[in-house]
């Protein structure tokens, strides 16, 4: 019996013309593609795009259908009102109506923190982008099922300007770094079951250098990269990754992060709960 996921894509127009410029997969088709390569069960995913359209729940189609809910990342900043935020703000808040389980990334974790009444704002420590080093668990992230197998102390892959500032009620931390306090957090609602990610556990080698190309000028007057080779070579890094010709030195990447099963570990965890 396969699982049925309803897959909410972040971005909106802009946003997604950008990355598809440099050649970049849909991040609602490479979030699908990972989990399915961590699924134990088959998965039947539905995917829409409130970001970019008005009407996007197909007619037929009710949100308590679904087994889950993926909310992707996005490019935009939630602080930044505008139609495709609103409509992807309520659509979460529709969501923690119901009995569901919900795995937000990034953009994801930050729509529904907004959703339940926390808040985010523009990090003060600047962007986090292609790796978040050393991010700990907490004594709550050692007990989540989402982090089951998974080591006290990783790197994960990235690409964030914003942090939760403020959590919803009742929520629980379970991961932090020294870039940005919530790396993870989790909280119910109602029947609604929520855990999310500042990072990106569903990120591979090609999807983030592709982003790092898009974005490339932004990240040079941003100190992120000292200049453009410095950009060529880590954007090169990761290509090389993606073609098994790279160990990842340049970039100081281990096994954490290079090994799929061990970056991918949230959500096969997260699958295997809505599955039990």
């Amino acid at each position: 019996m396969s699982l049925k996921i309803l897959m909410v894509d972040g971005y909106d127009y802009d946003g997604w013309k950008s990355l598809n410029d440099a050649n970049c997969i849909d991040a609602f088709k490479h979030y699908a593609e990972t989990l399915e390569s961590v699924a134990s069960s088959p998965l039947e995913i539905v995917s829409i795009h409130p970001g970019k359209k008005e009407t996007y729940l197909p007619s037929g189609i009710s949100l308590e259908d679904f087994n889950g809910i993926v909310w992707t990342g996005s490019s935009l900043n939630i602080y930044d009102i505008n139609s495709a935020i609103t409509r992807q703000i309520e659509l979460a808040k529709e969501t923690l109506k119901i009995n569901t389980n919900i795995f937000g990334s990034c953009w994801g974790l930050q729509v529904y923190v907004t959703a339940a009444g926390g808040s985010v704002r523009k990090n003060p420590n600047g962007r986090e982008m292609i790796i978040a080093r050393n991010i700990q668990l907490n004594e709550n992230g050692k007990k989540h099922y989402m982090y089951k197998d998974k080591c006290e102390r990783f790197d994960a892959l990235c690409s964030h300007l914003d942090e939760v500032e403020k959590i919803p009620s009742d929520s629980k931390i379970l991961s932090s770094n020294d870039h940005s306090e919530i790396q993870a957090l989790s909280f119910k609602i109602n029947g609604a079951n929520f855990c999310g990610t500042q990072y990106h556990p569903e990120f591979n080698f090609d999807i983030l250098s592709k982003i790092l190309c898009a974005r490339k000028s932004i990240l040079i007057s941003e100190k992120i990269f000292k200049d453009k080779n410095h950009a060529n070579k880590s954007i090169t890094c990761l290509e090389n990754i993606t073609k098994n010709n790279d160990n990842g030195d340049y970039l100081k990447i281990g096994q954490d992060v290079l090994n799929n099963k061990i970056r991918n570990k949230e959500l096969e965890n997260w699958l295997d709960f809505i599955t039990n």
